[in-house]
């Protein structure tokens, strides 16, 4: 008699979900978002937190720091546009946080804001085969009066993750319109339109494309995304 065995193997995946949306609008340094969702705790989870930020001066303002429930994360992609007096900025930040399913998240910036201008993040859950840092990313940025999307292709691998967030400088209704990724939120941060979106590739595109439209166009746009493989 002969046996036969058989090993199954499940692919590697990276369960990727937006579990919390927020903004600000406080004209201070440090903007912090209280009790916001994480989902389920995990072992291998990774919080990935995307920011919007405008400064109505100064045009050196950058962006410090975030915190996830006192859990420091690192910056992985971000872009910035710029005029004379002020600058507008999209960033992706993520960390391994493997405990609790609320947090504080605290935005430190390196000046406050000024008037007519904000912060807003999107948080995002990634749990599986993943890395803290995404394995690639895009950015693109431009100045002054254009209604040209905002090119931000990267590649992407089946049960992967991608996140993408923007910025236009316009006063409302101003939104943003996505193609290859999911809308998942827009605010408006004072006269800053600020926009998410997410996810989850069912094959590998060598790069998917993903553009970014904001409605009313923009006196300046920056956006940017970043793509996770299962590791």
């Amino acid at each position: 008699m002969t046996m036969f065995s058989s090993l199954w193997f499940s692919p590697a995946i990276v369960t990727g979900t937006n579990t919390a949306n927020a903004s600000s609008t406080s004209n201070v340094a440090a903007h912090t978002f209280s009790g916001q969702s994480l989902g389920a705790a995990d072992g291998s989870r990774i919080i990935a937190v995307a920011v919007g930020v405008g400064f109505n001066a100064p045009q050196d303002g950058t962006l410090d720091s975030v915190t996830v429930g006192g859990t420091s994360l690192t910056k992985r992609v971000g872009a910035v546009m710029q005029l004379s007096e002020e600058n507008f900025r999209a960033e992706i930040w993520s960390g391994s946080v493997t405990s609790g399913t609320t947090a504080d998240i605290v935005v430190t910036l390196s000046e406050a804001i000024g008037t007519s201008r904000g912060v807003a993040i999107s948080v995002h859950s990634l749990v599986g085969a993943v890395a803290a840092a995404p394995d690639v990313t895009a950015t693109d940025n431009d100045v002054g009066g254009s209604s040209d999307p905002l090119e931000l292709d990267v590649n992407t691998q089946d049960g992967g993750y991608v996140i993408g967030c923007g910025v236009s400088f316009k006063v409302a209704p101003n939104v943003g319109a996505w193609s290859g990724l999911t809308e998942l939120t827009d605010a408006m941060t004072g006269n800053v339109a600020q926009t998410a979106a997410n996810y989850s590739p069912a094959s590998n595109e060598t790069p998917r494309t993903i553009t970014l439209t904001f409605t009313l166009g923009s006196n300046g746009q920056a956006g940017v995304a970043a793509s996770w493989f299962p590791a």
